[in-house]
């Protein structure tokens, strides 16, 4: 019985596609699932093999952190082609072409990292609706 009542709750903690928002890329708005603490930074796309794992239509993943600081990202475990697109406010600082199962780290400067599905246009300006900063 304690089982059944703390495995959800532990699986919303630590699933980074247990949460979605609305992402504005240059005025266009779209769904993306948000990783808001460590547990679902470290997790990301690994062992998944669809960008929209839910199915709500997400066509990528936020990932959102306490500070303007170099965060990298390798795509070790990670199966699918990402652009990975670094963003400090609302502002695009840079971006790259993650090569699935890579293991070299690939870094870059901001509050917010955005893995996108590569058919999507690499956004000038991002604006996460309704944004939730991370509590640490």
């Amino acid at each position: 019985m304690v089982v059944q009542l703390i495995l959800p709750t532990l699986f919303l903690l630590i699933s980074p596609f247990s949460s979605i928002a609305g992402a504005s890329l240059d005025g266009v708005t779209y769904s993306v699932y948000v990783a808001d603490n460590e547990v679902r930074w470290t997790l990301g796309y690994m062992n998944v093999s669809s960008y929209d794992p839910r199915g709500v239509g997400a066509v990528g993943m936020i990932f959102l952190f306490p500070r303007n600081d170099t965060y990298c990202f390798w795509m070790k475990n990670t199966r699918l082609p990402l652009v990975i697109v670094w963003i400090s406010g609302e502002a695009v600082t840079g971006w790259a072409g993650g090569v699935p199962l890579d293991e070299r780290p690939i870094c870059g400067y901001g509050d917010k990292v955005l893995e996108l599905r590569p058919d999507i246009p690499k956004p000038k300006r991002v604006r996460l609706i309704g944004e939730q900063r991370p509590r640490h």
